[in-house]
């Protein structure tokens, strides 16, 4: 049997188990009992999905740029993180802080997310700090120190690499179906395709958004006082689910 007492927590599973029960009667709601059987997937079996997008694959691959624009615009320098940090209830692993020697004497912390397309990236100007990266952000914080006081989600429309583009443009080749690439109508519609993924002729400083976050000490307070709440549940699923097998 597992030993579900020592089992610590993922920063970008908090936002999901701090949804509340709908019923009064039932301490844990059905969005946070379906994260914490993700966990005792991983934990039991080792078993993790990860689902790759051309936007993550895209945000990956564009991430060093990303934190060079936002470090431009703020005129402060900001170093990506090699780090997965963790304490008594929490694990993570921040993107990138303030401090280039020891992310835990940092005094921000900031998540840097590369939109995929101009119409993804600035719709963000409507949009609300979510619920899940304020948690998110906040586990960053206990985890580097009581000195790391803020942070951000931080939009960046950074120009697809070269050899993505031309894999779309091929594609794209294909489902046209034209003779060669040197057809009118495909020529015409690779440039379309190379302007919708290409940013250059934008200001820097248009192509970030950011959403402030500071840290929330009541916030975190109430995220590791379910901890012990999460644990007893997830050993008490386990006690369930072997229960069915003779010994």
């Amino acid at each position: 049997m597992t030993d579900w007492s020592q089992v610590k927590f993922r920063a970008s599973s908090w936002g999901n188990l701090m949804t509340e029960s709908r019923d009064k009667k039932e301490p844990i709601g059905k969005t946070a009992i379906a994260e914490l059987i993700k966990i005792y997937n991983q934990v039991k079996y080792g078993r993790k999905k990860d689902i790759t997008t051309k936007a993550m694959e895209k945000g990956i691959l564009c991430e060093p740029e990303g934190i060079t624009m936002y470090s431009r615009a703020e005129r402060t320098l900001f170093y990506k993180n090699e780090v997965r940090l963790e304490n008594s209830e929490f694990t993570g692993h921040p993107d990138i802080s303030n401090n280039q020697e020891n992310i835990r004497l940092a005094t921000q912390c900031h998540d840097i997310k590369c939109s995929y397309e101009l119409d993804t990236f600035t719709p963000k100007l409507l949009e609300d700090v979510d619920k899940g990266y304020e948690c998110q952000l906040n586990v960053y914080f206990d985890l580097i120190g009581d000195q790391c006081q803020s942070g951000s989600i931080t939009y960046c429309l950074v120009s697809a690499p070269a050899n993505m583009v031309l894999d779309e443009q091929r594609k794209l080749l294909y489902r046209m179906n034209v003779a060669t690439e040197e057809a009118p109508e495909f020529k015409e519609a690779a440039a379309e395709m190379e302007n919708l993924m290409i940013f250059e002729d934008i200001d820097y400083r248009e192509r970030i958004i950011s959403k402030k976050v500071t840290r929330n000490d009541e916030l975190i307070a109430k995220m590791k006082a379910k901890v012990p709440l999460f644990r007893t549940w997830l050993a008490e699923f386990e006690q369930k689910h072997m229960s069915q097998y003779p010994k």
